[in-house]
């Protein structure tokens, strides 16, 4: 696993100092009386409690202005942009945020907001089954990535080894599994949800192999969390607000997933149904996440999980 180390650690360095934003929505001057706040969210279905706080106004209930919301490709970019000053906060997967914390970037976890959301998707024509993919080419997202991390737990399970080849951006990954150019690849949701609606198979998904596998979590910059606690605690409401609909079945949740993602509602359903929704923040689960990633060597100190959580917070 030494190539893996020598990666990771090259690739945090990358990654906090030039990773490229997806795209730029808004930027909306405050507005009287509320609170201003620069925001980043994956772009994907793990983001679902965003879309729905959007949609539903939950935001400016608590008094926050978004005046900048940042979409991004991956958690990995997402965190990196929290780590540069370009957002105050964002909603980004664990893997990503261990390795800006394992790289000196004063960012805390506040809240959780669910388990799961990854899988290994195949070409049906090429690939039955896992050993069908001992010794080949299987493409993740990024090395400390969920997706790679749900590559190497396959690995290990099943006695296999792929050649992992990660390629940043997830719709890439899609275009490339469903127009037949590769055949396997790990992949967030909702992107797994398009890929088996155009006729992908889902070969393992992420509670097949990491029972209560954590998701994604809303992160702080340290700044913001000694300047402006009662803004961390206000995006902590909004948080659980929306994933407390999620788990109500409110008709609104599937129609603002599939109108921030452009997908149908059948595929939105299916995404959301994918994930298990949650924001208890566990240290022990968060601990057990790191201890895998600095077995693998892609993390270069053992943290502390304790330390890496806001526990003032909501």
């Amino acid at each position: 696993m030494r190539w893996f180390k020598a990666l990771s650690v090259f690739g945090g360095v990358v990654l906090i100092t030039s990773l490229l934003i997806y795209w730029f929505t808004c930027s909306i001057s405050p507005a009287a009386g509320l609170e201003g706040v620069g925001l980043g969210v994956e772009f994907n279905a793990h983001a679902t409690p965003v879309w729905i706080a959007l949609h539903a106004g939950l935001f400016k209930e608590q008094s926050l202005n978004i005046t900048t919301l940042l979409k991004f490709r991956t958690g990995t970019e997402l965190a990196a942009a929290v780590a540069r000053g370009e957002v105050d906060a964002g909603w980004a997967c664990l893997g990503p945020i261990l390795n800006l914390i394992d790289h000196g970037v004063d960012v805390r976890i506040v809240v959780k907001i669910h388990y799961y959301g990854y899988a290994l998707v195949v070409n049906p024509g090429k690939v039955s089954g896992v050993s069908d993919l001992n010794n080949t080419v299987v493409y993740s997202t990024g090395l400390v990535n969920p997706t790679n991390l749900l590559l190497i737990r396959i690995q290990d399970l099943y006695g296999v080894r792929f050649n992992v080849k990660p390629v940043g951006d997830p719709q890439t990954l899609l275009s490339m599994l469903v127009s037949g150019q590769i055949d396997a690849a790990a992949l967030p949701e909702h992107y797994v949800s398009v890929a088996e609606a155009k006729g992908m198979k889902v070969l393992l998904r992420a509670q097949d192999v990491w029972p209560e596998m954590p998701g994604s979590y809303l992160i702080v910059s340290g700044n913001l969390l000694r300047s402006r606690p009662d803004v961390v605690e206000k995006l902590v409401k909004v948080t659980q607000e929306a994933v407390r609909m999620i788990e109500g079945g409110e008709g609104l949740v599937v129609l603002a997933s599939s109108k921030e993602l452009g997908v149908d509602e059948e595929v939105a359903l299916r995404s959301v149904n994918a994930l298990k929704w949650n924001v208890r923040v566990d240290a022990r689960e968060i601990q057990e996440y790191i201890d895998f990633m600095y077995a693998h060597g892609l993390l270069k100190n053992r943290l502390n999980a304790t330390e890496v959580i806001a526990y003032s917070v909501g």
